[in-house]
């Protein structure tokens, strides 16, 4: 048997338009850190109305759900096609898709549900089957150089039929985190093992050094984990640096060897005053008094079978 190349996820769909409802049933294997999301159309590959918001169905392990969606949109005909789009995705933003696949089905009648019927989570209207943009600029390391390097993230919109498996990317600079990663799929931390170092960092930029200053001397941070437990491992701030046109100072806090989970991490940034980064202002006052941001990494057991000596949580 070939080694495994890390955990895996996959989702098994079988759909049945009915004329006022559909019935949704899903079945495979998936990893900590991520769930099925879902949504109904009243036509072929996720076109036409939508009949349903986006729907998050909680699902870990081994999984069998079901789940009977009253249209809210419209009906589907006899004769007509409905259809369902299916992606895996973060537990926590669905617009972290790493796979998508849409399954039709003839509206020739109802069925029962398959599997147990479970209760997913609606999410609200979700638009259209159209792309966002991938912000893909660079995310500058507090080591020099850029956070992931060589890393292309993969447009969640890519149809795939079927059950498929996958693994996160292993990138290049492996367990170093970005606290806002969720925001910025070029961060994607990506597959992470429990002998890999794990540091999350921050950072702040402005157009003068003063102005960097300025920041330092008046942010009041709050970064954690699990939502609201600080870090006690030491914060380190880097000295003031240009970097290209602006100059930076970087924080981050070194976590060393971390026990496998997923971890979610959330950033918050607000001033004692109002200061200004050259290009906007921020702090009390202004149009930007906080910012809140978030990260989830997962951390695997490591495939050779190594007990490290874990230093967190």
């Amino acid at each position: 048997m070939p080694a495994s190349s890390g955990p895996t996820s996959n989702v098994a769909i079988f759909y049945v338009a009915c004329e006022k409802q559909g019935v949704v049933n899903f079945t495979g294997q998936m990893q900590a850190g991520y769930d099925v999301y879902y949504q109904l159309f009243s036509g072929a590959g996720g076109s036409g109305t939508a009949l349903s918001g986006v729907r998050r169905a909680a699902v870990s392990g081994a999984y069998a759900f079901s789940e009977v969606v009253t249209y809210t949109g419209g009906t589907v005909a006899a004769g007509a096609v409905g259809s369902v789009s299916v992606s895996i995705a973060r537990e926590t933003d669905p617009s972290r898709s790493i796979y998508s696949t849409t399954v039709n089905d003839l509206q020739d009648g109802c069925a029962s549900p398959q599997n147990p019927v479970g209760a997913s989570t609606d999410l609200g209207a979700a638009g259209t089957t159209a792309t966002t943009p991938v912000n893909t600029t660079p995310i500058l390391s507090p080591f020099g150089g850029e956070l992931n390097p060589g890393y292309a993230p993969v447009s969640p919109d890519t149809v795939v039929i079927g059950a498929r498996d996958f693994s996160d990317p292993r990138q290049k600079t492996p367990g170093l985190i970005f606290a806002e990663c969720n925001d910025y799929p070029i961060a994607n931390p990506g597959l992470i093992y429990d002998t890999d170092r794990v540091v999350v960092f921050w950072s702040w930029f402005a157009k003068t050094p003063e102005q960097v200053q300025q920041h330092i001397d008046n942010a009041i941070y709050e970064v954690g984990y699990f939502g609201s437990n600080p870090f006690l491992r030491p914060v380190v701030r880097t000295p003031i640096q240009q970097r290209g046109r602006n100059w930076w100072v970087f924080y981050y806090v070194d976590l060393g060897f971390v026990r496998p989970g997923t971890y979610p991490v959330a950033y918050g940034v607000r001033w004692e005053n109002p200061i200004t980064d050259g290009y906007d202002d921020y702090g009390p006052g202004t149009a930007n008094e906080r910012i809140d941001s978030n990260c989830d990494f997962t951390v695997e057991p490591n495939p050779s079978g190594i007990t490290p000596s874990y230093t967190f949580p």
